[in-house]
């Protein structure tokens, strides 16, 4: 693996990779961007060519930020987020969660002002896309993902319109035919959720060792400690979070019948999240 100072970050829609890059920007000498790739960019590209190509889009931003002081990313307020915010993570987190809509805001150029070495670590977040990739990702660039109590992240999917809630996923769609397949034979739109959900879940299980999974209670409930994992630098992370699995913002009385089709199967989930924990969530909702 010849990529060192790189880093690929995935994980679960709604599952907070947001608050995952919001944490790694808060270290020195490490910036964290927010899906600054196209999602289609490397559609029926042979997968040396699609390496590549990431590895390339990683210098380009690297020299982008050195030589300019600007990369491509979703911002916030104009600013990469999680650097020279007003607000604090904890408060961001509970503005985003109790929206009812999230509207996508486009890729764009945005101003990093901070003091960044010539080595400094580099990761980019893209949920669908890299998860679909990840097979290939894990070859060349060291790869880390995110998840988050599956109850909690079905509940989150529901409140608000969004691709999520209709149980599809374009960016990871365009990679994997076989999951846009079983999406497009399954009518009911619960079913497609959890589809999609046991696809995130396998692909994570199967693709990864189990140290390059970070959990988003573990990541709240460490005050981001648990990125140690990705750098040493977060060993000094202290962060004051809220778990937001209990959102009162989700609509927990429509998530009963969803959680109870989610404990009668078998899936990759259980890997992560026993049993109980889903069950303890259902019976907490109420």
């Amino acid at each position: 693996m010849r990529n060192r100072n790189v880093v690929v970050l995935t994980g679960l829609p709604r599952g907070d990779t947001t608050l995952t890059c919001r944490l790694l920007n808060q270290l020195p000498d490490t910036l964290a961007l927010h899906e600054p790739i196209p999602p289609g960019k490397f559609v029926g590209l042979e997968e040396e060519a699609v390496l590549d190509g990431v590895e390339q889009f990683f210098t380009r931003m690297r020299r982008m930020i050195r030589r300019r002081g600007v990369a491509f990313s979703k911002p916030i307020k104009g600013r990469i987020a999680g650097h020279g915010d007003n607000l604090t993570l904890d408060e961001e987190i509970r503005r985003r969660e109790s929206r009812k809509v999230r509207r996508k805001k486009s890729e764009k150029k945005v101003a990093i002002d901070k003091d960044l070495g010539r080595d400094f670590l580099l990761g980019i977040k893209s949920p669908g896309m890299f998860s679909a990739l990840l097979p290939l990702l894990k070859r060349r660039f060291p790869c880390y993902v995110i998840v988050r109590n599956p109850l909690a992240v079905l509940a989150s999917w529901e409140s608000y319109d969004r691709n999520t809630r209709a149980g599809r996923q374009p960016s990871a769609e365009k990679y994997d035919a076989g999951l846009r397949r079983a999406l497009d034979s399954t009518e009911d739109r619960i079913e497609r959720q959890l589809c999609l959900l046991s696809w995130y879940f396998d692909r994570f299980a199967r693709e990864l060792p189990k140290a390059h999974v970070i959990r988003y209670e573990d990541l709240v409930g460490s005050g981001g400690k648990a990125l140690s994992v990705v750098t040493p630098a977060a060993e000094a992370l202290n962060e004051p979070l809220s778990n937001w699995n209990l959102n009162p913002a989700y609509d927990w009385g429509r998530m009963r019948s969803v959680g109870e089709r989610l404990l009668e199967r078998e899936g990759a989930y259980l890997r992560f999240y026993s049993r109980e924990s889903l069950e303890n969530l259902l019976e907490k909702s109420h």
